[in-house]
């Protein structure tokens, strides 16, 4: 069984078919060395909110990223961040993770809240979204919080903030969402089991993962 970080897993089920299967085969036979895109831009904000590091600072390590791209894409996050934080400048507090299994105990989404705050007088866990590509899936995402807002008592809910356009896609009480997600999660074991079964046909095993597995974000 392996585990999805928050992004990783709402990127998964934001893509079409084709190019989710891609992403599963993927996981499944992994590169030596994979590479995440994202992983700068979640240690800088947390230096700068929840460590309340300068923020010269902050994008003076942003501007040390080698590979230009992410380089780009980190600082481009933080500026955002930054602007967002402006109007919504209540006190900062930790959430919890939680790692919610799947229903047939395929894999595990660890969902990781970069802060918590109050939004609109609401007590919410707040992740960061960062991604372009593929569009996130609002509604999907919305299914997928509310399985795991149900881990939470002690907020009012949980949210993903869109550092691309500064939306924010909130976790719903209805049970229809809750729902769902079920059945999103559902599905991608589904799709997970066929592209294993591919493999075996092809004749080529999937490797072992390593002893300690680190989530992509």
């Amino acid at each position: 069984m392996f585990t999805f970080g928050t992004s990783a897993y709402l990127k998964m089920i934001s893509l079409n078919a084709k190019p989710q299967r891609t992403e599963v085969r993927k996981r499944l036979i992994p590169s030596d060395d994979p590479y995440d895109f994202h992983r700068s831009l979640r240690p800088l904000a947390n230096r700068m909110l929840a460590k309340g590091e300068d923020v010269e600072s902050v994008f003076e390590s942003a501007s040390r990223i080698s590979a230009t791209p992410e380089r780009n894409s980190v600082q481009a996050g933080l500026r955002t961040l930054l602007l967002w934080r402006d109007v919504h400048t209540a006190d900062l507090f930790e959430v919890k993770p939680h790692t919610h299994t799947s229903p047939q105990e395929i894999f595990r989404v660890k969902f990781t809240a970069d802060f918590g705050t109050i939004i609109d007088g609401k007590r919410c866990g707040v992740h960061l979204w960062n991604t372009k590509k593929p569009v996130i899936d609002a509604r999907f995402s919305t299914a997928t919080l509310s399985i795991i807002r149900e881990f939470y008592p002690e907020l009012d809910g949980l949210a993903v903030l869109s550092l691309i356009d500064s939306s924010l896609i909130w976790s719903s009480d209805e049970t229809a969402y809750a729902d769902l997600g079920r059945r999103l999660m559902t599905r991608l074991e589904n799709v997970i089991l066929s592209v294993e079964e591919e493999i075996r046909d092809s004749g080529r095993d999937r490797p072992s993962p390593p002893s300690h597995p680190t989530p992509i974000i």
